[in-house]
């Protein structure tokens, strides 16, 4: 499977929610033009010096999984969404992997976003601008999804972010 080289530029929005303790937590994307248009859910397990480890990652396009995978060296998988608004849910197969119920306002405080990774490909650091608004999201996680030990079920604050232009260049 061919994919773009990088950097991408992704627009659409995004959800980043927290969870206790500290370090944890998912961000989930809905980017809709630029270099691919697809969906995603990160999960991230815990903190480091060099910032988030990302456990499990999942998007609903092969070019997106292939390009994570070659470019970044990210554990990228293949998963289904159903998006709206108000809820985000991620499926393997049979597995739900998340369901989060969402509650917001449309964001309009400017804001810039580091995205840093770290992986044997080299270090990229991505800029993500969005107008940001905060979020209450309430986390679903079964006990057979694959990051269910993490324990991140519950209502937690979060930052929602729209007209998002995410900045990802090649690592170095």
């Amino acid at each position: 499977m061919a994919y773009p080289e990088a950097p991408w530029r992704l627009y659409g929005e995004l959800i980043v929610v927290p969870t206790w303790p500290p370090g944890r937590g998912v961000m989930l994307a809905n980017y809709t033009g630029g270099t691919l248009a697809y969906r995603e859910l990160i999960v991230f397990s815990h903190t480091t010096p060099k910032g988030s480890v990302i456990s499990h990652i999942y998007v609903d396009d092969e070019q997106s999984q292939q390009g994570g995978i070659h470019i970044w060296g990210l554990p990228k998988e293949l998963a289904t969404f159903t998006y709206a608004r108000g809820h985000f849910t991620a499926r393997q197969g049979d597995v739900t992997l998340l369901h989060a119920k969402i509650r917001r306002r449309r964001a309009r405080l400017p804001f810039l976003l580091p995205t840093p990774i770290t992986s044997d490909k080299g270090q990229t650091i991505g800029r993500a601008r969005i107008k940001a608004a905060p979020a209450l999201v309430k986390l679903e996680i079964p006990h057979n999804s694959p990051f269910a030990h993490l324990e991140l079920n519950g209502t937690h604050v979060g930052l929602a972010g729209d007209a998002l232009d995410l900045r990802m260049p090649p690592p170095r």
